[in-house]
């Protein structure tokens, strides 16, 4: 689990390339087939960004700037332990 809203971070995200329009309906579209209500964790944000890709064109872009964005935020974050 992340810190990270992801889902409104893909939708800023999307949305800032393709329009808020059309991020809300791919992303609608993923949850659907998901069975999911939201985008929750950075496996959530990785699988919508490999659906994305599956459009091919700009969403595929996107796609894979969204799953990038997954990596980095894991690896911002330290990894759950003991506390010191």
């Amino acid at each position: 689990m992340t810190g990270v809203d992801v889902h409104a971070l893909a939708l800023e995200k999307v949305g800032r390339v393709l329009g808020p329009g059309r991020a809300r309906t791919l992303l609608q579209a993923f949850l659907a087939r998901a069975d999911k209500l939201a985008l929750v964790t950075t496996d959530d944000l990785q699988a919508f960004g490999e659906a994305l890709g599956a459009h091919g064109g700009i969403e595929q872009a996107v796609g894979a700037l969204l799953m990038v964005q997954a990596v980095l935020i894991e690896t911002a974050e330290p990894p759950p332990g003991p506390p010191r």
